[in-house]
């Protein structure tokens, strides 16, 4: 993590003399688990209504209860969490165009987590940040349509949970206009790098 920091650090020095003013967007992590469920509800309650109207008759519902109940559900949060943070990489390795030199992996009290180490034009850094909403969220609908029941409900609410932080960073990230996008070492969000 050091090593990262210090990189960052060089790298805003260089924009600082490049002309480059810098713009924080950055939330702890309690405002990002916060407001992230707040942006994740518009999808879990669309999914939702459609289950309980549409899709309910044909559930599979497994009476799951106690410890077997907590083990499927940290086995969903670690997979798809795991799954997850590898598609924000694949993201921005494919968008930068530098491969994976560009991504760094960490894990921080036992959660995995992706950042760039690039900075990024705002479509790149837009790609790598709503990747996983996009393959997670597309496959936990098509999971809940093809077999709706309890695993398919909690993986739905995993995934779209999941994805709050990075619909918070999108939205911002579109408000932002000619700048290079930096995700920043410590916290959730980026440092905006304007001429």
């Amino acid at each position: 993590m050091e090593k990262y920091q210090e990189g960052f650090k060089k790298m805003k020095a260089v924009l600082k003399q490049e002309g480059y003013r810098e713009k924080d967007v950055t939330f702890t992590a309690k405002e990002a688990t916060v407001i992230g469920i707040l942006y994740s509800i518009p999808f879990i309650a669309i999914l939702g209504i459609i289950y309980r109207f549409f899709l309910i008759d044909r559930a599979h519902l497994t009476e799951i209860t106690g410890s077997s109940f907590y083990l499927m559900f940290i086995s969903v949060v670690i997979i798809s969490v795991v799954i997850h943070e590898l598609l924000h990489g694949i993201g921005w390795s494919v968008s930068s165009g530098n491969g994976w030199q560009t991504v760094r992996f960490n894990i921080n009290a036992l959660m995995p987590s992706c950042a760039c180490k690039s900075p990024l034009k705002k479509h790149q850094y837009l790609f790598g940040v709503l990747l996983p909403l996009c393959v997670l969220g597309t496959a936990s609908t098509i999971f809940l349509f093809v077999y709706p029941g309890t695993v398919a409900i909690l993986t739905m609410l995993v995934n779209f949970v999941a994805a709050g932080a990075d619909l918070i960073i999108a939205s911002n990230v579109l408000k932002e206009r000619d700048s290079l996008i930096v995700d920043h070492p410590t916290e959730a969000g980026y440092i905006a790098f304007y001429k």
